[in-house]
């Protein structure tokens, strides 16, 4: 049986199948095999990949392979599915060429770390690449402090100043709560009533409410997590490796 399927299947596949059957109960064909054959291919299995245990090795290299596509399959379609909330929000703040060939999307939190050290490789990116769109997500996850922020930047948009009290922010010594965050909006010269009276509005927790949704559905989970095309970047990864991966969404036209 073993030598038959061989002759009928590639090796990798071969090795892949022997691997699962050895690690699982075996259930294809279940109704035709009497407890005694299944066992006896179990064996033969494992006798196998005992003598044999590069096979194994190919066999798990060639699953991840199998299940990192198929993730990144999934994620092309949500992407797909969730492009009006991730590109096309009216609520979320877009920096840089507005009519970019290439668009970049970063979820962030304000009291992360990572989405700190980020800040300047976004800045540099929209100051060095006049073809590049940048939307940014507001996506607290951290902490109530973190949804106070977050309120308060959205709301920021209405007077014009959601940029310079974004970067105010990440720049925060310290943590980001309902005291830092007034003290810091009345640096950058917000007007702390409107401000207030504007955070109250149900727009504010809708496009917050919609960003974790659209994150969940793509498999965003931290902070930061970066869009670019076709593909979900997650980690604070770079000015390098996020100039190389716009360089290639723009070489693929995708």
């Amino acid at each position: 049986m073993l030598k038959t399927l061989s002759r009928k299947i590639s090796y990798s596949m071969f090795v892949v199948l022997m691997s699962l059957a050895c690690l699982m109960p075996l259930s294809i064909h279940a109704q035709e095999l009497s407890p005694q054959q299944n066992e006896q291919i179990k064996n033969m299995i494992r006798e196998y990949l005992f003598k044999n245990p590069q096979a194994l090795r190919e066999a798990i290299i060639n699953l991840q392979a199998f299940e990192q596509k198929q993730q990144q399959q999934a994620a092309r379609q949500a992407l797909a599915a969730h492009g009006k909330s991730l590109y096309r929000s009216p609520n979320s703040f877009v920096a840089g060429n507005l009519d970019g060939d290439v668009t970049l999307v970063e979820f962030f939190d304000y009291n992360c770390g990572f989405c700190r050290r980020s800040l300047s490789d976004l800045m540099t990116l929209i100051d060095t690449d006049p073809k590049l769109k940048v939307v940014f997500k507001e996506f607290p996850i951290l902490s109530e402090g973190s949804i106070y922020a977050s309120r308060a930047a959205i709301a920021s948009i209405k007077q014009g100043k959601y940029m310079e009290f974004h970067k105010a922010l990440m720049e925060l010594r310290g943590t980001a709560d309902k005291n830092s965050v007034l003290e810091t909006a009345e640096e950058v010269g917000l007007d702390i009533a409107k401000l207030k009276k504007e955070m109250k509005e149900p727009y504010i927790d809708a496009e917050i409410r919609n960003a974790q949704a659209t994150a969940s559905a793509i498999g965003v989970n931290g902070t930061p997590a970066f869009v670019l095309g076709d593909r979900v970047i997650g980690g604070a990864v770079g000015i390098e490796e996020l100039r190389r991966q716009i360089a290639e969404i723009r070489k693929s036209g995708s």
